[in-house]
């Protein structure tokens, strides 16, 4: 099917448009955090939807700003449950060998991921995951979580992702902190609560590193600079080495002050993506069927998929 096809396929009616905005609306005047701390029942989704597909068992993850990893943990417990990991058993490892007690601003500690066939399977032969923390404390946090963890392909980079290589100043955060990110030009913060970061753009990572293997999952939660990260991918977004699944942050907090959602969503559209708003109990559609209720400035997750992953 062309693109156009597929586009004019995708697009809504006015009454569809209506009728999920008006529904979007109303979901979020009686819950605030739907989409802040959102369900993750599409990871189960992916693991079932390549289950039976020998050419897709080596799967490549992107974790951008993974902090104390418990995304990670999520992750192996799907994929590779062998290992004993999940987020309860990264609580008890953070809390009583790191002495962290912290849950995660979601209550990520208490995730748990619905899978009926989550089991030893072996045709699932290898998962390699590149983690990015910028934070050094937080950087030696994950590094020894790595550890914990005993994956070999699990690799730890002290980088930020931005839209250009080299460095750039960050607002601290205590040792674990989620709120922290990359300081824009109409940031403040005292001299004392700001550092430099080593930073590089995922084109340039992906060169350097020569991957050439299709990314299965893309999560950026670079506490506002995710547009910045989607523009350091420009390369990557027009090769065939495509991006299956990518979700990220929308909010108003630093570039995202500047930045207006239906413009990122336009873009990622014209880089082959279906882009919905994540939630706890579902999804809204947003490419092709965007209303200006969406254009919100709070907490808010998004999840797009490649359109060559019809299965998905």
């Amino acid at each position: 099917m062309s693109q156009s096809n597929y586009s004019n396929k995708m697009i809504c009616s006015l009454t569809s448009i209506l009728t999920q905005a008006n529904k979007f609306h109303e979901v979020l005047s009686k819950d605030d955090l739907w989409s802040s701390c959102y369900g993750n029942d599409y990871l189960s989704m992916l693991y079932l939807a390549d289950l039976h597909n020998p050419w897709l068992q080596n799967k490549l993850f992107f974790d951008i700003d993974a902090n104390k990893g418990y995304t990670i943990a999520s992750w192996l417990s799907i994929w590779m449950p062998e290992k004993n990991v999940d987020p309860k058993s990264l609580y008890k490892y953070l809390s009583h060998i790191l002495k962290i007690n912290d849950c995660g601003v979601c209550s990520d500690c208490n995730e748990t991921i619905l899978n009926t066939v989550q089991i030893n399977n072996p045709t699932y032969k290898r998962l390699t995951i590149h983690a990015f923390e910028p934070m050094k404390s937080t950087y030696e946090i994950l590094d020894q979580v790595r550890t914990w963890m005993n994956l070999s392909t699990l690799y730890v980079h002290q980088l930020a992702i931005s839209n250009s290589t080299g460095t750039a100043n960050m607002k601290k955060c205590p040792a674990g902190g989620e709120v922290c990110g990359l300081i824009t030009n109409d940031d403040t913060a005292r001299n004392d609560k700001v550092f430099q970061t080593p930073t590089v753009t995922l084109d340039d990572f992906i060169e350097q590193k020569k991957i050439q293997q299709k990314i299965d999952l893309l999560k950026i939660d670079t506490e506002g600079a995710h547009p910045l990260a989607l523009q350091g991918a420009k390369k990557l977004f027009s090769r065939k080495q495509i991006i299956r699944l990518l979700i990220f942050e929308n909010h108003g907090i630093s570039t995202w002050k500047t930045t207006s959602l239906l413009t990122v969503i336009d873009f990622l559209g014209k880089e082959g993506f279906i882009c919905y708003m994540l939630g706890k109990t579902g999804l809204a559609r947003l490419t092709n069927c965007w209303s200006p209720v969406f254009e919100v400035k709070s907490w808010s997750n998004v999840l797009c998929v490649h359109r060559e992953e019809e299965h998905l």
